[in-house]
């Protein structure tokens, strides 16, 4: 096979290899309480928001209630607006997250010249069945008609960097939502490089113990961090990738990551025109997050269509769609495919581009499959698990 490509083959040893600790050998946490909260993730747990001394991002976000109701915020809310903020930091176009049980349930990012309307309606219809009762958080000041689409439906609150004059009042229209603001999300850390200003997450488990880690912090700023033409060795042979991304790809690919790093893993993201089909999260397997993903993306399309679900037959069902949701889409996978079966099965979905970190022993079956089926594949040397 003729070599063309940038050599990855050297990528699986990451995974072999221990990264050099930065923390200290005691850490003390000094925390202060911002406020109590309506209750945690379950109305039997009582719960309160604290701000850890000495870390600036507390002050730096000042994430702020507007409006109360329901008695205030809950745990889960509280935690689906800190979660949106870590997908909505990558993006320096109008973009929205509507959010659900910390997952974005669908997602949207200006292309073309779309309304923050458009966006919202957009990602609310990506799923619009999980964004009954959602938070949908913005990265940018929410319009009056923004915020007229928002009360057609049913939320539990809206997250922005502001409020346009008249917008509190629209949104106040319906009683139980609740408003919040916050500041300054395009400078958060979000690069490797940046300063961290105080990102680390500490993490309590069930043994007297906490766990702390390094925030993530991606290295992948554009398309230019990429790497399209992935090689890698295999007994002599050379296995690369054949064909570039379109421009078009290449941006849903870098949202489709942006997107998967707010995913638990087994996470896989599927996206087409700046805009979420499907996310398939928290799966045991790789090949059953993909298979998970493709699922919803023909359900999602059905629901949209005003077409029943069948079940037993889901094949037949899909058959009434107007298109293929899936032509033409691309597919972000959180960490390597250990095997050529979710290549395989995203291709004959229609399938058309992918974005993985590399470093699987059979990286090289994976890039046959992408050849034989004329798919796009960008590696990203960089994982993006995200686990609890």
């Amino acid at each position: 096979m003729m070599a063309r490509g940038t050599d990855v083959t050297d990528m699986k040893r990451k995974y072999r290899t221990a990264t050099e600790g930065q923390l200290g050998d005691k850490a003390y946490l000094t925390l202060r309480k911002e406020c109590d909260l309506r209750y945690g993730e379950n109305p039997n747990q009582s719960a309160a928001m604290y701000r850890i001394a000495g870390n600036p991002l507390g002050e730096f976000t000042n994430i702020r209630l507007l409006r109360s109701a329901k008695g205030g915020l809950s745990a889960t809310n509280f935690m689906d607006v800190a979660r949106a903020m870590d997908v909505l930091k990558f993006f320096d176009v109008p973009a929205v997250a509507v959010m659900k049980h910390l997952i974005p349930s669908g997602f949207a990012r200006e292309n073309d010249g779309n309304s923050l309307t458009n966006l919202y309606e957009a990602a609310r219809d990506a799923d619009a069945r999980s964004a009954f009762g959602s938070m949908v958080v913005f990265n940018r000041p929410v319009d009056k008609t923004t915020a007229h689409a928002i009360v057609s439906t049913y939320v539990e609150g809206v997250a922005a960097p502001d409020f346009e004059v008249g917008v509190p009042n629209i949104l106040e229209s319906k009683k139980d939502l609740r408003l919040i603001q916050f500041n300054f999300l395009d400078d958060l850390p979000r690069f490797s490089g940046d300063d961290p200003v105080g990102e680390f997450e500490p993490k309590f488990l069930p043994t007297g113990r906490v766990l702390i880690q390094q925030k993530y912090m991606s290295s992948i700023k554009g398309p230019d961090d990429l790497v399209t033409d992935p090689l890698v060795r295999k007994k002599g042979d050379e296995y690369v990738v054949q064909r570039d991304p379109t421009q078009g790809e290449l941006q849903d690919m870098l949202t489709a990551w942006y997107v998967n790093i707010g995913v638990r893993s087994n996470g896989i993201v599927i996206v087409r025109d700046g805009v979420t089909l499907a996310v398939g999260s928290g799966q045991q397997e790789r090949v059953g997050a993909v298979e998970q993903a493709i699922i919803k993306a023909y359900q999602k399309a059905m629901d949209r269509e005003g077409i029943e679900y069948n079940s037993v037959d889901g094949a037949h069902s899909r058959d009434e769609l107007s298109m293929n949701p899936l032509e033409g889409a691309v597919v972000s996978s959180d960490a390597f495919f250990p095997f050529r079966d979710s290549i395989d099965t995203l291709a004959e979905h229609g399938v058309t581009g992918v974005i993985q970190p590399g470093g699987s022993v059979r990286d090289y079956e994976v890039i046959q499959a992408v050849n034989e089926h004329n798919m796009a594949m960008a590696y990203t040397l960089e994982r993006c698990f995200g686990h609890f």
